[in-house]
């Protein structure tokens, strides 16, 4: 079958053959005849298959002939990320090539004023994220009261990120007669509560292949342990030399602290992810697809939609938490019949994940061999010989000078006054200064120098005594002791 047997138009035809597409694939025969006939769909096949030509040739063929109005789009197609909407609007520019349709990209990161511009002077398709697309019709930006056709590209991958309810905002404002097409890489059971709910008598179609991965990509593991898989990934990158080459990690900081490290080591390496504005997304995009850029190291938002000619490696620093995004990350290699590698790193603690790929893909991962070189190990060098160190001079023994027992005076010579006073170390005469003075105003304690008698000083109370101990008791009459 051929693509002029699907029932679209003969320059559409005369445009897919230019651009080097002789027979439709499976999800393309079963889909495009059905959207022509004004059907919902509802497409599950994995990535590379041709999922986004299925909708966007019946769109166009849909779509030309009318007059595009302001801020009122006949199509919108949603995408869950800012990568996968630039990939769509390309493709679709090159497939309306002999086309007179008005296409507008709305997403994150860009221009709110150069989009509101572009809706005021008429598009007939806005390609758009949700949280952009809600945004711009909130502020009366956009009139869906004219759409006539929706498509929900990579549902799966919207449901993982948060977007289905912003995507439920949006179909509640759409008119009730309208062609809704939903397209998703797996079919898990949110999925299919969103199909039911978004779509009438849908026309299911499912490509299951037998192998979940190309056969053009040879698969690779290999066991590592976190401090050596930086080493390993430049010993990948030096051994297979590939022109261009994409590194996937888990985490955003890894993707920075990976970057910097093949930078250090003389790599040509950028990176990509959800933190950077979008201009130097589609810069570092732009340099890495015209070949500029020989190293992307990148999050999962580098995993779907990204169609680079010549990319022969993809490393797996970290295995996918998602067993989903292993198929979408090794399937921007080995894509329109070349050949390609796929090599993951694996620790002890991704064993499981591993084992959830492996399950996935139905499919045991081959260990590689690397044949590492041991690194030269340094010449030792000549050891001098250290003349020893002179013996330190012994330290002087201070000998004890022996007292004469003559000189040491006995008890009864120290009882003398004589010898007393010349081994009696006299002490300093002792302060009893008082800290009252004669002023002190305290009733209970009064200067010592009260109680003394003569030149003997009274003892035994400390130096006070409290004032009341000191008063005369008082006389009683006879008459009242009586």
């Amino acid at each position: 079958m051929s693509f002029s047997d699907l029932g679209i138009s003969a320059s559409l035809v005369q445009t897919v053959t230019k651009l080097g597409y002789s027979l439709p694939t499976p999800i393309q025969q079963q889909a495009i005849p059905h959207i022509l006939c004004g059907r919902d769909i509802f497409g599950c096949a994995q990535t590379g298959t041709g999922k986004t030509a299925s909708f966007l040739l019946p769109m166009i063929d849909i779509l030309q002939g009318r007059r595009a109005k302001a801020r009122m789009p006949r199509a919108i197609i949603l995408e869950p990320t800012r990568e996968l909407a630039a990939q769509v609007l390309e493709n679709f520019n090159d497939y309306s090539l002999n086309e007179s349709l008005k296409v507008a990209l709305l997403v994150g990161g860009e221009s709110l004023s150069d989009q509101e511009k572009l809706l005021d002077k008429g598009v007939d398709v806005l390609i758009a994220t949700p949280g952009r697309l809600l945004d711009l019709f909130e502020r009366g930006r956009i009139l869906l009261a004219d759409l006539k056709l929706i498509v929900i590209d990579e549902a799966d991958r919207m449901l993982d990120m948060g977007f289905i309810p912003d995507v439920n905002r949006l179909i509640a404002q759409l008119p009730k007669i309208r062609q809704t097409l939903l397209f998703s890489a797996t079919m898990p059971d949110e999925i299919k509560k969103l199909a039911n709910s978004y779509l009438t008598n849908p026309k299911e179609i499912i490509i299951s292949p037998s192998d979940r991965t190309a056969t053009t990509v040879t698969q690779h593991i290999v066991n590592v342990t976190f401090k050596e898989k930086r080493f390993i990934a430049r010993f990948l990158l030096r051994q297979y030399k590939p022109t261009s080459s994409i590194i996937f990690c888990n985490r955003k900081r890894d993707v920075d602290v990976l970057t910097d490290s093949l930078k250090r080591h003389g790599f040509h390496a950028a990176t990509l992810h959800g933190d950077m504005t979008q201009t130097m997304r589609n810069q570092t995009l732009d340099e890495f697809k015209q070949g500029k850029l020989a190293i992307l190291v990148a999050s999962d938002v580098a995993a779907r939609g990204l169609d680079v000619d010549g990319l022969s490696l993809v490393i797996n620093f970290d295995v996918p938490i998602n067993a989903e995004d292993y198929v979408h990350r090794i399937g921007r290699t080995g894509r329109a019949g070349n050949q390609g590698t796929a090599v993951t790193l694996v620790t002890d603690k991704e064993q499981k994940l591993l084992t959830a790929v492996e399950d996935l893909i139905k499919e045991k991962i081959s260990v590689l061999d690397l044949k590492i070189e041991p690194k030269p190990q340094a010449k030792d060098k000549e050891k001098t010989v250290k003349a020893p160190k002179p013996p330190r001079a012994p330290k002087p023994v201070q000998k004890k000078v022996a007292v004469p027992k003559e000189e040491i005076p006995t008890v009864e010579a120290a009882a003398s006054p004589e010898v007393a006073q010349a081994i009696v170390v006299p002490q300093p005469p002792r302060n009893n200064t008082s800290r009252f003075t004669k002023n002190s105003k305290s009733r209970d304690f009064v200067p010592r120098e009260i109680f003394k008698k003569g030149s003997e000083e009274v003892i035994g109370f400390g130096d006070f005594v409290p004032a009341f101990m000191l008063k005369e008791p008082a006389k009683i009459p006879v008459e009242a002791s009586e």
